[in-house]
C-alpha cells in the first residue's frame, strides 16, 4: 500500500552540497572535449566592455538549462543557484537578465558563426559509410511577442526551417524566419549550405512540396543528389497521374492505411530538352477521403524521385513516408528543448536563441552516439532526464579530487561511469 506520510514529514534546509543535475557536467565536458567551447568563445563581435562571463558561459549555461528541462531564461535560476553543480561544471552562470542582454547583441555575423558550431557538433556524429538522409522541414512556433507575424494558421510567431539528418539525429542547420515567411524561402540556400558542409559524405535529401521548386530539383540533379520531394498536384501532374493505365495501379496496406499505388515518369518544367534535365519517376497514390458535396474525393499524392530502379515503387514510398522521423524530432526539439516559449521581442535575439536550442539537441545525442549503450540511442530527452542527467547526487572533496557520491542503488551507475571515461577518452573526435 502506498504510505502517507507527508502530514509526518518535517522539511529542512541543508548546507550539504547536493545537487539533482548529476549527469549535465557530461555534456559540458563533452562540450570541451569536442572543441564546441573554443569554437564558442572564438565567435567575435559579441562584446562592447570586459566581462566576468565568455560566450561559452553564456550559451552552454542555456543550453544546459534546456538539456535539464527548462523552458525559460529565468529557469536558470535553479542550476545558478546549485553550488554543486557550480563547482562541478559552470563556475560562471549568468542571471536570466544578463542572458537576455547577450542574446540581444547578436547580429547576422555572429547568428552565422553560432550555427556553423552548431553544424559541427552535428558532424561529429557521422560514421564512415553510414547511410545519411537530409531532411528539410519546416514547423511553426506561436508566440504573443509583438514583432511576431502572422503565420498561415492563423496565429502569431515564427516559422524556422530546419534541415536534420536522420542515422545519427542531429540538426545540421537551421534558419530562424518571421512566421509570414514563404514555406520555399531558405530551402535551396539550406540545401547548399549542407552539402557544402559535407563534402566527400554521400546522403540522399528528402522533403515536402515546399521543396518542388526546379532549382531545388536542377540543383540535386547537377550533384548527384537522391532525392525524394512530394509534387504539387498541378494540371500537369494530374495529367499524368489520369494517364495511367488501370491496371497498373496496386493495392498497398500499410498500418491503418489502405490505398491504391503506381508509377510513371514526369518532366518537372517542361521538355527536357528545355530544362537540361531528363524526366523523373513520379510515385503516385490515392486513396478515398473525406467524401464533399463538392471537390475530387480521391485524395492524390505525388513523389518525384531520383531514386535508381533497385529502389521498387514501394521502397520509394517506404523510403519518403520516413520524412516522419523528422517530424518527430522537431516535436522533440519544440517540446524537449524550450522552442515554444521564446524569450525575447527581436527576431535576431531569438535566433540565437533557437540555435542554442539545436547546440543543445545536437550535445544531447553527440552523448547518445559516442558515449551511451546502444539500447540507450533512441531514447528521448524525457527519458535520458530521468534516467542520467537530472540524478541526485552529494558533492564532496577528498585528497584535492571532487567525488561525485550517487545513491548506492542507482541503478545506471555503470552507465553514468562509462560515459564519464567515454566524453574524457583523447580518441573523441573534434577536440
Amino acid at each position: 500500500m502506498i504510505a502517507r506520510n507527508l502530514h509526518r514529514l518535517k522539511v529542512e534546509k541543508t548546507s550539504a552540497n547536493l545537487t539533482p543535475f548529476a549527469g549535465l557536467p557530461l555534456l559540458t565536458e563533452l562540450a570541451h572535449s569536442t572543441g564546441t567551447i573554443k569554437r564558442l568563445d572564438s565567435i567575435s563581435g559579441l562584446w562592447k566592455r570586459r566581462s566576468e562571463y565568455s560566450t561559452s558561459d553564456y550559451i552552454l549555461s542555456l543550453a544546459v538549462t534546456l538539456a535539464a528541462g527548462g523552458d525559460t531564461l529565468d529557469d536558470t535560476r535553479l542550476l545558478r543557484g546549485d553550488t554543486a553543480l557550480r563547482s562541478l561544471a559552470l563556475p560562471a552562470l549568468p542571471c536570466a537578465n544578463t542572458l537576455g542582454d547577450f542574446l540581444r547583441r547578436f547580429d547576422n555575423r555572429s547568428l552565422y558563426r553560432l550555427s556553423e558550431t552548431v553544424t559541427k557538433q552535428a558532424l561529429l556524429n557521422i560514421k564512415p559509410d553510414q547511410d545519411i538522409t537530409l531532411d528539410i522541414d519546416a514547423s511553426l512556433i506561436e508566440s504573443d511577442k509583438a514583432e511576431a507575424k502572422m503565420t498561415y494558421k492563423g496565429f502569431t510567431g515564427y516559422n524556422p526551417m530546419l534541415a536534420w539528418l536522420d542515422g545519427p539525429d542531429v540538426f545540421i542547420g537551421g534558419v530562424f524566419r518571421d512566421g509570414n515567411a514563404s514555406p520555399q524561402t531558405h530551402i535551396l540556400s539550406l540545401l547548399k549550405y549542407c552539402h557544402r558542409r559535407m563534402p566527400g559524405i554521400k546522403f540522399k535529401f528528402r522533403s515536402d512540396s515546399a521543396s518542388y521548386k526546379l532549382e531545388v530539383i536542377r540543383y540535386c540533379h547537377a550533384n548527384d543528389i537522391p532525392f525524394t520531394i512530394t509534387a504539387d498536384i498541378n494540371d500537369a501532374v494530374r495529367t499524368t497521374i489520369d494517364s495511367i493505365p488501370e491496371k497498373d495501379w496496386r493495392l498497398m496496406v500499410r498500418g491503418k492505411d489502405t490505398f491504391l499505388f503506381a508509377e510513371s515518369v514526369y518532366a518537372p518544367g517542361g521538355e527536357p530538352r528545355d530544362t537540361g534535365m531528363p524526366a523523373f519517376r513520379l510515385v503516385v497514390t490515392k486513396k478515398l477521403g473525406q467524401l464533399e458535396l463538392f471537390g475530387d474525393p480521391l485524395k492524390r499524392r505525388a513523389i518525384i524521385t531520383n531514386l535508381p530502379a533497385n529502389y521498387t515503387t514501394e521502397a520509394v514510398l517506404d523510403f519518403h513516408n520516413g520524412r516522419g522521423n523528422a517530424e518527430k524530432a522537431i516535436g522533440e526539439l519544440k517540446n524537449g528543448y524550450g522552442l515554444n516559449k521564446l524569450p525575447c521581442g527581436e527576431l535576431k535575439a531569438n535566433a540565437a536563441y533557437f540555435q542554442t536550442a539545436l547546440l543543445a539537441y545536437n550535445l544531447v545525442s553527440t552523448l547518445k552516439n559516442k558515449a551511451l549503450p546502444d539500447g540507450w540511442k533512441n531514447f528521448g530527452i524525457k527519458n535520458l532526464r530521468f534516467r542520467l542527467l537530472c540524478q541526485a547526487a552529494l558533492v564532496t572533496r577528498h585528497a584535492r579530487r571532487i567525488v561525485i557520491k550517487l545513491a548506492e542503488t542507482y541503478p545506471f551507475f555503470d552507465v553514468f561511469e562509462r560515459a564519464r571515461w567515454a566524453v574524457l577518452s583523447p580518441a573523441l573526435p573534434g577536440a
